[in-house]
């Protein structure tokens, strides 16, 4: 059996800012800051662990921890209504071609492993009728800690499908140097996608097993490494 966990944001999809807009709202809102993303790095990192670095930057009480839930929750509500009506949505190149083909494997589990919290990433993947390859996933709802939500993405798979699943045949597949460290501390195999920020070069410092420029131009390469060709 082998398991695919894929990142959500410019893995699979782009939103076009749409999260930052609304937890910039939600921040607004709650807690009268503007723009409250300045300044503050996304990428590959948990969305309670960006909530807690705005109440840091902004020298806010988080109430013990409690105060970071309703940022959650609001955040949630304007996130659905970015990505409903933001013009520059769109599914990343060769990812629908990936996903439809290895859908079709019986030996082949496919699940997300993502800083977004679950109900934030369904939404994300909900525009373009992705939740449907994914039944299972790590999301930063369950750890804030990346290698950890990996493994409870993985811990999940054996228990959905009855198998027990090597780690030698677990790839992480992500755009972030944070992904890709979380797959291999996890102890899982890695696969860069040089779809968001980071270059081709920047993943492979990281270790990469392979990385590729998009789905679309690696996706022989794709399937080769994770042995389903």
């Amino acid at each position: 059996m082998k398991l695919l966990l894929f990142d959500v944001d410019l893995t699979l999809i782009s939103t076009g800012g749409a999260g930052i807009r609304a937890l910039n709202r939600a921040c607004r809102q709650l807690l009268a800051v503007e723009n409250a993303m300045d300044g503050i790095t996304p990428s590959g990192k948990t969305d309670p662990s960006i909530v807690r670095e705005i109440f840091a930057a902004c020298r806010i009480d988080n109430n013990g921890g409690d105060g970071y839930a309703p940022i959650i929750d609001l955040y949630l509500t304007f996130l659905r209504e970015e990505v409903e009506n933001t013009t520059q949505y769109r599914i990343l190149p060769g990812v629908l071609s990936v996903l439809e083909e290895a859908s079709k494997h019986e030996n082949v589990l496919l699940g997300l492993a993502t800083g977004n919290v679950e109900a934030g990433a369904r939404i994300k993947l909900e525009r373009g009728d992705l939740n449907r390859f994914f039944k299972f996933g790590g999301f930063g709802s369950d750890s804030e800690n990346r290698p950890e939500l990996v493994r409870h993405a993985a811990q999940l798979a054996e228990r959905q499908s009855g198998v027990k699943i090597a780690a030698k045949d677990v790839f992480v597949i992500g755009d972030t140097p944070l992904d890709i460290e979380a797959g291999r501390h996890a102890g899982f195999n890695t696969i860069g996608v040089a779809t968001g920020k980071f270059s081709m070069e920047e993943l492979n410092a990281c270790g990469a097993m392979l990385v590729v420029p998009d789905l679309e131009q690696g996706r022989d390469q794709f399937f080769r490494t994770t042995f389903m060709e």
